[in-house]
């Protein structure tokens, strides 16, 4: 009677050891989660400000030359021209 006391007590203590451990194991990973979604969220709303301004900036532009006095000109033309350019496939990107 003795021995089987002892083996349930030596099997109870390990199952509790092995409980904790899978509990502080599962709680990491859960903090894990956590910032992980934090950290796709704060991504998501970057991108979505980011998107926006983008549309902004390609509205000014295309305002600011409404009647194409910066693209007829040769050297601002140049300049002008690359900054649409790169301001479009932003624009298309998003």
């Amino acid at each position: 009677m003795m021995i089987t006391i002892i083996i349930l007590s030596v099997v109870l203590a390990v199952s509790i050891y092995v409980n904790i451990n899978q509990m502080r194991n599962n709680e990491r990973q859960e903090d894990y989660i956590d910032d992980l979604e934090n950290s796709n969220t704060e991504h998501y709303n970057f991108f979505q400000q980011f998107k926006t301004r983008v549309g902004e900036i390609n509205s000014r532009i295309r305002q600011v030359d409404r009647i194409g006095s910066f693209e007829a000109d040769d050297e601002t033309g140049f300049i002008f021209k690359e900054i649409q350019d790169i301001i479009d496939e932003l624009n298309k990107g998003f």
